[in-house]
């Protein structure tokens, strides 16, 4: 009976096709293709909604890697006692001459060249053939990234200092701490707002200054194409670089806060955002994703939707493809908002029946033209 039994249940199990060999869905019409993946794999939607599987690895060959400007071949281990290593295909290039045990911080690789914080001491620089030295002492201090020639940048909780390949320091910058600072990769240029709340644009050891801005809320980031946003809480403000602005949103509820960033249309005329009040461990929640245009000084909502129970991290990724933004919440909600018609295509329920091997498991989405090749 027992062997019955078990030969049974051998057989059933044996009956279930494999979670990642499931039929593909069909899904619906789409702008532009998307590219989805679960622990199954990765999956290619076309306009027409035919859904394909893609090959194999294929998100590691086409993804960003590791997004560094420099270094993007290497990485970097921490021994146990604290001593720093890097590493190239996983075979050990250099390790740090010291142990940095309970106070080894955040790193930044530049041209031949890797700087690490330690949160006691300050900042260390190696050219990753000999050992390394400390160029800023203090405490608090962080690698923050690299200049074009080779110059490194360490931010503190109100100055930024530039740091030479020798380890000289060539310059500092004071800078307001509510507005932050914010470094632009391709134009070699460190944007920040003074104590006295104008603009400043660094370029190596040179400062100009742009407008003031002396009521501007927000943390700065930089923005394509050619444009600064600042980010607040209760506020987000669109500016030129130089300064001028060109859109702005206030809201005076306290329990919303934008969550979410901001993405700007190819174009930089447009500015989507999110405003939920959720928060880590709410049981229920909403959402609304606004767009702000630019010249504007009122956001209008494009799209609501009620929030499931929230875990430990609460946001959404906002991604445009011409006028369409492609909106995935962390609590799985995934559409395309046509900007100019004001008109969503849920992707949802296609997500959540894509081939995967948790019952919890969420899929996630990119639009194909954000992946290389």
């Amino acid at each position: 009976m027992v062997a019955t039994i078990l030969a049974a249940a051998t057989l059933a199990a044996a009956s279930q096709p494999h979670p990642c060999r499931t039929p593909l869905p069909h899904g619906p019409a789409v702008p532009a293709p998307i590219v989805l993946w679960t622990s199954c794999g990765s999956f290619r939607l076309a306009p027409g909604g035919r859904l394909s599987r893609l090959p194999r690895h294929w998100l590691a060959l086409h993804g960003s890697g590791t997004g560094r400007r420099y270094g993007a071949h290497l990485d970097v281990r921490r021994t146990r006692p604290g001593r720093f290593l890097v590493l190239l295909h996983g075979r050990v290039v250099w390790r740090s001459a010291r142990l940095y045990p309970r106070d080894g911080g955040s790193v930044a690789f530049g041209p031949h060249a890797l700087a690490f914080a330690s949160y006691r001491r300050g900042i260390f620089l190696t050219n990753l053939r000999g050992a390394e030295r400390l160029v800023a002492p203090g405490r608090g201090l962080y690698p923050y990234s690299f200049t074009g020639n080779g110059d490194l940048i360490v931010t503190g909780s109100r100055t930024i200092r530039l740091v030479s390949p020798d380890g000289a320091t060539l310059r500092r910058f004071t800078y307001r701490p509510r507005n932050g600072y914010s470094f632009d990769e391709q134009t070699d240029n460190l944007y920040f707002v003074t104590p006295a709340g104008r603009l400043a644009t660094a370029h190596g050891t040179r400062i100009t200054f742009g407008r003031a801005l002396a009521e501007l809320y927000g943390m700065v980031t930089v923005a394509r194409p050619n444009l600064l946003v600042f980010f607040g809480a209760h506020s987000i403000t669109a500016t030129k670089r130089d300064g001028t602005v060109i859109a702005e949103a206030q809201w005076k509820a306290h329990q919303l806060s934008s969550d979410s960033g901001v993405a700007v249309s190819p174009d930089g005329n447009a500015f989507a955002f999110r405003l939920s009040d959720a928060h880590p461990g709410s049981r229920s929640s909403t959402a609304t994703v606004y767009l702000l245009g630019a010249g504007s000084s009122r956001a209008r909502a494009i799209y609501r939707h009620r929030l499931g129970p929230s875990g430990c991290a609460v946001g959404a990724n906002l991604s445009w493809q011409g006028t369409n933004v492609l909106y995935s919440s962390s609590d799985g909600t995934l559409a395309i908002l046509d900007t100019t018609t004001g008109t969503a295509v849920d992707l949802t329920t296609l997500a959540r029946t894509l081939p995967h091997r948790a019952t919890a498991e969420r899929a996630y989405a990119s639009w194909r033209r954000d992946f290389r090749r």
